[in-house]
């Protein structure tokens, strides 16, 4: 029988150096400090050193307090009189970026060696060797410990680039790659292609465990075993890789240290001044202990009593302030909000979506805001979606975005959708711009989510839009290229083609916005010549999108059908080729067609090849169309066709 545990003993607490060269400014340098003393040590003791290697004597001050109060060791970074004066350790960064020379690189990775060599001569159990742009949750040091692995990380993201998608610091192979390059997943099967892999890599990093890694660095956990080692940052003369901690991953795995990284409780990374607004939400979230982001629904309606509850009931439970900015009902939209918020407010209408919106937004009061109108819902599964966004969203989101389904096939399935801002931090101060089809301007660190919301249209189709910018056109007023688009919409929307001919025009003479819109204003001067009966400048409309971006799908499908139908196939060959061939868009704001980017060009190339007597190409280019749509009836009823010519003549007519 095992025995218990003498009264009054306990297991001994492990001994932990935190650790940190430090050039910060004086702002990050506080939010770094703090979420050190926030750190929980339950299981832990642990003492600091820091290397000061400030410019700002703010910063150096700092430090020195800190060390001065927790009776810490502080070191001076320039251990001699020409590291001093060749400011070996200056670097630049900005919103760009930081930018690094070699020289600054391997200067860093001597301060490292300093604190490795520290933590081994005085015996520490480990050393936690952390960035100073970083801050903490309270329990990442003890979840570190806890896994016991040798060298561990914990995990942070950063958008290297601003703009870009957000990236962890720890990788799999070479010097920063996110997937494993060459090899088989089984026998004979060929290894899935870097963007499947990087995506799955990328996944299980946002998903709570210990995994192993290939490279890692900037809030690294390092056992007695490996400093007694010998592992070092120090550069390795026939390795080419940037950095110190790569030339640190590649001693240890040489030695025989595995690499792991823990992601149970990210990091908040303030590589850039604009990213310290988002410590506090960090702050609310990992040191408060608050479970989830809290959020404003903000709509503005009127005479909405046929749809509001459909839309509230979707959002129930979910949205912690509901703001209601009514700009006129006279039905019962009022009471039926009521039952809902305490918040409903008027606003007097001035012909102006935004200035309604903005109004709406400014009386919000959560964390993050949330806008609808009274024609949408969230369906079951997204409402699910969106229960589980807001427990997990990281507070370092400045917007998330959501597809917006419009419209559906008879079998129920999305047939018309696009994606918009709908979710934003507040602190942000976003505005709506535009009196009619008005947009929300977002910059900053936007989360692409898998939430959609579904419009339900209940009213009829007016002209409201149509009017506002009449009224706008004879006050004589310049309208921006956006409006000029819009405009041209609400015109051809209302059988003004002529008209919206002339504003499409103008938009595009301009130059200037989206390329989007400009791609689909020359679709919908194609459109409108079609209804004037001028087909030659449909043709001309479609080509001139090639000006604004490569060819689209889209484009080429449709180019593609105007020769089909003129029986001139060899032309509707060529461009329903280019279509299988055109470049996809990776922006996700972009909508496509999917079908012009999958099944229908190789369908129309099936038609267009039996119609020149090729049976073989015909029927290769169904069979790839079938592979997109294995239900589409045409391609079943081709299918069916080349199977009964096999029976009957053996063989495929060949061309």
């Amino acid at each position: 029988m095992k025995k218990e545990k003498e009264k009054g003993k306990e297991e001994p607490k492990e001994k932990i150096l935190i650790a940190s060269p430090v050039r910060q400014t004086a702002a990050v340098l506080r939010e770094f400090l703090q979420s050190l003393e926030s750190l929980e040590r339950t299981t832990v003791t642990t003492d600091y050193l820091f290397v000061d290697d400030n410019e700002e004597e703010a910063a150096s001050n700092m430090l020195q307090e800190f060390v001065l109060r927790h009776e810490g060791n502080l070191l001076d970074a320039n251990v001699d009189e020409t590291d001093a004066n060749q400011g070996k350790g200056i670097y630049n960064k900005d919103e760009g970026g930081h930018y690094w020379r070699d020289e600054q690189i391997w200067r860093v990775a001597g301060l490292k060696n300093r604190i490795l060599a520290y933590a081994r001569d005085q015996k520490y159990d480990a050393v936690f060797l952390i960035d100073s742009d970083l801050v903490l949750h309270p329990r990442t040091l003890e979840q570190l410990v806890s896994n016991r692995k040798e060298i561990i990380s914990n995990i942070f993201w950063t958008r290297w680039q601003p703009g870009t998608r957000e990236m962890p610091q720890v990788w799999l192979q070479d010097e920063y790659a996110l997937f494993r390059k060459g090899g088989k997943r089984n026998t004979g099967e060929e290894a899935e292609d870097e963007g499947t892999q990087t995506d799955a890599f990328l996944r299980q990093l946002r998903t709570p465990g210990c995994y192993e890694v290939g490279g890692l660095g900037a809030c690294t956990l390092i056992r007695r075993n490996v400093l007694e080692s010998g592992v070092s940052y120090d550069q390795i003369p026939n390795v080419s890789f940037w950095g110190e901690d790569r030339h640190f991953c590649i001693r240890a795995q040489a030695l025989g240290f595995r690499l792991y990284v823990d992601t149970h409780f990210p990091a908040y990374h303030i590589y850039r001044l604009s990213e310290l607004p988002g410590v506090a939400a960090f702050n609310r979230r990992a040191i408060r202990g608050e479970e989830s982001i809290s959020i404003s629904l903000c709509m503005i309606v009127k005479n909405e009593e046929a749809s509001l509850s459909r839309c509230l009931d979707s959002v129930n439970g979910i949205a912690d302030e509901i703001v209601i900015v009514d700009t006129g009902s006279t039905d019962q939209t009022r009471q039926i909000a009521a039952r809902y918020t305490e918040r409903i407010i008027d606003f007097e209408w001035v012909d102006d979506f935004a200035a309604a919106r903005n109004f709406a937004f400014e009386q919000a009061t959560s964390e993050y805001i949330l806008w609808l109108d009274a024609d949408d819902v969230f369906e079951p599964d997204d409402r699910a979606k969106l229960i589980e966004l807001k427990r997990s969203l990281d507070p370092a989101v400045d917007s998330v975005t959501m597809d917006y389904h419009l419209s559906f096939t008879a079998e129920g399935k999305v047939a018309y959708s696009l994606r918009r801002n709908r979710l934003v931090r507040r602190d942000r101060n976003y505005r709506w711009i535009g009196a009619v089809h008005e947009y929300l301007e977002v910059a900053g660190h936007l989360l692409h989510s898998d939430v959609a919301v579904t419009h339900k249209k209940d009213k009829e189709y007016t002209d409201r839009n149509l009017k506002i910018y009449r009224k706008r056109e004879q006050a004589g007023e310049e309208f921006s290229p956006r409006d000029l688009y819009y405009f041209g919409n609400e015109l051809k929307d209302h059988g003004h083609l002529e008209d919206a001919v002339q504003y499409y025009g103008k938009f595009l003479d301009t130059g200037l916005g989206w390329v989007e819109d400009q791609i689909a204003a020359c679709q919908k001067i194609a459109d409108c010549e079609v209804s004037l009966e001028r087909s030659e400048k449909e043709v001309s409309a479609l080509l001139r999108s090639f000006a604004f971006d490569l060819p689209r799908a889209e484009i080429c499908c449709r180019l593609g059908g105007y020769f089909a139908d003129r029986a001139d196939y060899r032309k509707a060959l060529y461009w329903y080729e280019q279509a299988t061939r055109a470049v996809r868009p990776t922006d996700p704001m972009v909508v496509l067609n999917e079908a012009a980017w999958t099944w229908m060009p190789h369908l129309q190339l099936c038609v267009c090849y039996d119609r020149m007597g090729n049976r073989a190409k015909a029927k290769e280019h169904n069979d790839i169309a079938l592979m997109y749509h294995p239900t589409h009836p045409s391609m079943l009823y081709n299918d069916k066709y080349f199977k009964d010519l096999e029976k009957d003549n053996n063989v495929l007519e060949n061309a």
